[in-house]
């Protein structure tokens, strides 16, 4: 998603509060972007905690059936 720096004009990511190429504020107040920047921060932290928590989900269910076919082995081994 792009939109357009007002205060130079060139074409950004939709999501910057600041223009990378001229420094413009996308916000208007300075409390308001220092708002804005640490509700992106915590909104990216949950995201990435519930991915690492969804990923360790899976390698744990995946352990519990490699364990279930070792246990299974040994048993019919005995």
């Amino acid at each position: 998603m792009n939109a357009v720096c007002t205060g130079c004009g060139r074409t950004i990511d939709k999501e910057f509060i600041y223009c990378p190429w001229c420094g413009f504020s996308r916000v208007s107040h300075e409390s308001d972007s220092l708002d804005v920047l640490f509700n992106k921060y915590e909104q990216m932290h949950r995201e990435i905690r519930r991915r690492q928590l969804s990923d360790m989900e899976k390698q744990l269910d995946e352990m519990e059936k490699e364990l279930s076919v070792l246990v299974l082995s040994t048993e019919m081994h005995k």
